[in-house]
């Protein structure tokens, strides 16, 4: 089974993760096991692939994808994939394998629709985690300590960036409700509540 957690920064999105995980005895693919197979499999840098996850195009990516397809006499040969698309598409084969050999936790990267909505003979569990912005900043300046200034502004350019990023690849709303089995607002229920019904479900379900 793939238990699939889309989450808002500061949300507890790893905490979660972590508790799901260590219940099923599943793998966890998280932001830095996810880079570490990258890396190894698509031969990016860390550092490269750390600035692209769940990241949209830059302007300069979008300038020079509409160049290649409007333009035949290009003095270069642009390749058949951006490396965003092929990002994506490691990333799902990552998730499948594992989900080929176990249960598999994943956090983020796109959720059901980087899987292809429901992937034919794998159980998928999808689980959003909200909470409002002010405390998501308490939670986030707490854990690293930092002000919340620089909370605020790591929410604000994070929920923008995977808005964005998911409208861009997979054409729909990060929170739309629809697309979840399990929605959870981990400041209305408390952190501990919230990982103790996701973990409830996860057990629940996986055969």
């Amino acid at each position: 089974m793939i238990v699939s957690i889309a989450r808002e920064l500061g949300a507890g999105g790893r905490t979660v993760g972590e508790a799901v995980a260590s219940a099923l005895g599943a793998t966890l693919l998280d932001e830095r096991s996810i880079i570490t197979e990258l890396a190894q499999r698509a031969g990016y840098a860390p550092d490269f692939l750390a600035e692209r996850l769940e990241r949209p195009p830059t302007m300069g990516d979008r300038l020079i994808a509409d160049l290649a397809a409007s333009s035949a006499m290009m003095w270069f040969v642009p390749p058949a994939e951006q490396p965003d698309e092929i990002i994506i598409a490691t990333v799902r084969e990552i998730v499948m394998e594992h989900a080929g050999r176990g249960h598999v936790v994943v956090i983020g990267h796109g959720g059901r629709s980087m899987l292809g909505w429901r992937p034919a003979g794998v159980p998928v569990l999808a689980i959003l985690l909200r909470a409002s912005r002010a405390w998501r900043v308490e939670q986030l300046a707490r854990r690293y300590g930092i002000d919340a200034r620089e909370a605020q502004k790591r929410i604000d350019r994070t929920d923008d960036a995977r808005l964005r990023y998911q409208k861009h690849y997979f054409n729909s709303d990060l929170y739309d409700s629809r697309q979840y089995d399990l929605v959870l607002s981990a400041e209305s229920l408390g952190l501990a509540l919230t990982v103790e019904i996701a973990t409830l479900a996860a057990t629940s379900v996986a055969p």
